[in-house]
């Protein structure tokens, strides 16, 4: 995920790491999935409402 946040694309870390950039661009979606995940779940409610608003507008 280093190398992700350094702006690495799938292929060179792949290269770089020696495994399949499959494999890489799925590690790259879990993290990117959970860290969302995380996010949301430490949105006050009321943030999480005024979110909800503006996207269904």
């Amino acid at each position: 995920m280093l190398l992700a946040a350094r702006g690495r694309s799938n292929t060179r870390i792949a290269a770089q790491t020696r495994m399949h950039v499959d494999r890489v661009r799925s590690w790259r979606g879990r993290f990117a999935a959970d860290l969302l995940a995380r996010l949301d779940r430490h949105t006050p409610a009321d943030r999480r409402e005024e979110s909800s608003v503006a996207l269904a507008a």
